[in-house]
């Protein structure tokens, strides 16, 4: 997402992952290292949304723009049957 609107920053999450979020009018993109987990731990998961919030929180504040962000609930959670 090369874009001179585009926000990005890298955060370390924890001892094991990092995450470089980039932000901008057309989407968020995460890239994980290493690869994206199947599952964060609490503190993981707290720590990409303090990013996350921060990111786009920078987005809006240099663009003059609102940002919304939906997150499906139990995205964190391993399927029940698979």
């Amino acid at each position: 997402m090369a874009s001179e609107a585009a926000e990005t920053r890298t955060y370390r999450l924890s001892h094991r992952l990092t995450v470089e979020i980039t932000a901008g009018p057309g989407g968020m993109v995460c890239e994980w290292d290493p690869a994206r987990p199947e599952r964060l731990t609490g503190k993981e998961l707290k720590a990409y949304r303090r990013a996350r919030q921060e990111v786009l929180q920078r987005l809006a504040e240099r663009t003059g723009s609102n940002v919304l962000v939906l997150e499906m609930e139990g995205m964190n959670r391993r399927r029940a049957n698979g």
